[in-house]
């Protein structure tokens, strides 16, 4: 399956102009993250217009698109990002085995280029409380995905590289083995990680717990700051139905060196009165760390790995070093690990 990185601009503004009736005139590739299936492309049109472009090797359900038109036209949430409908009305396009999206670009910082003032971690708070508690309609609500921790693949995968070694591994360039000597060196600390999820995922089995709306990735890069002082949450691609401790234990999760309070002023006020289970939280901020790692691993090991750009394999190195560093997240994790062990 092609990479979206493969994609020539020519094929990006065909595919604009017919799709969406965009005329591109500049295309560049921006970072996408740690997501290891997609790339962003932002667009300068001919008429002046500026778009942001997801091209992904999976494919986002068209659940999580009607739900997200839903909570801005009906529920007037218009801090939500949602695509651009195509010219036949449809959410998204198919084209050269990848799915596309298109949005409406959006001036300002993200999270991580600047801290929210007291405001906006009011609004952030006010934002995720009227989502957890939309009342969107079960029919819009049934296809979303609704995981179970001890499901996910993750804890499985860096489990068995745990326990067989990474000898086995395809290291097919210097950056492959600069990311097999990062593994090397921070092993004991993510056997850590891995052994506390474990036994979290298990002091959870058999609890039942209340799902609602959730984002799925409430980090400080998917809130764009913008100029105005108001905020948008972007990137709903991992929409999901889970216990609302799925996106609160990203407050203070310490993802990329930010948000590692757990109590930033504001947000509390604006969310509202809520308990939270404090183990369920613990285990989100283990299983998010696996959950990277695993995405990092195939960015830089996966088949195919050494034609991707190497400024995304590079940022992709970084950010799995990062995760180690002071106040970031395995020593937030660590913390709230703390918390529950301390507990009576």
């Amino acid at each position: 399956m092609r990479h979206p990185q493969e994609l020539s601009v020519a094929q990006i503004t065909t595919v604009l102009a017919q799709a969406y009736d965009v005329h591109a005139e500049q295309v560049v590739q921006r970072p996408a993250g740690a997501d290891a299936g997609a790339t962003v492309y932002q667009i300068v049109a001919q008429d002046g217009g500026r778009w942001w472009l997801k091209c992904r090797r999976y494919a986002v359900g068209d659940a999580v698109w009607n739900v997200l038109q839903y909570l801005r036209s009906e529920l007037q949430l218009t801090e939500v990002a949602a695509p651009q409908n195509t010219c036949n009305g449809a959410p998204a396009v198919l084209a050269d085995g990848l799915q596309w999206t298109l949005f409406p670009y959006i001036e300002g910082q993200s999270g991580f280029e600047a801290a929210l003032s007291r405001e906006q971690w009011q609004r952030l708070g006010q934002v995720l409380r009227s989502v957890h508690e939309a009342e969107v309609p079960a029919a819009l609500l049934a296809p979303l995905a609704q995981p179970q921790l001890e499901e996910e693949p993750a804890v499985e995968r860096v489990g068995a590289w745990l326990l067989n070694g990474d000898t086995h591994w395809t290291v097919s360039d210097p950056l492959a083995e600069r990311f097999r000597q990062c593994w090397r060196l921070y092993r004991p600390l993510i056997a850590d990680v891995w052994q506390r999820c474990v036994k979290l995922r298990a002091r959870l089995a058999g609890q039942p717990a209340s799902k609602v709306l959730c984002h799925g990735d409430v980090h400080a890069g998917n809130v764009l700051l913008r100029p105005d002082g108001g905020l948008c949450l972007i990137d709903w691609d991992g929409m999901l139905r889970a216990p609302r401790e799925c996106d609160l234990m990203f407050i203070g999760a310490g993802v990329g060196g930010r948000w590692g309070r757990d109590d930033p002023p504001g947000f509390a006020e604006g969310y509202g009165p809520v308990t939270l289970d404090p183990v369920r939280l613990a285990c989100y901020r283990h299983w998010r760390i696996l959950h990277d790692i695993q995405e990092f691993h195939d960015l830089l090991l996966e088949p195919g790995a050494a034609a991707r750009p190497p400024s995304q394999r590079l940022q992709a190195l970084r950010y799995m070093q990062d995760q180690f560093a002071p106040n970031n997240v395995v020593d937030a994790a660590a913390r709230s690990w703390a918390a529950v062990s301390a507990a009576p």
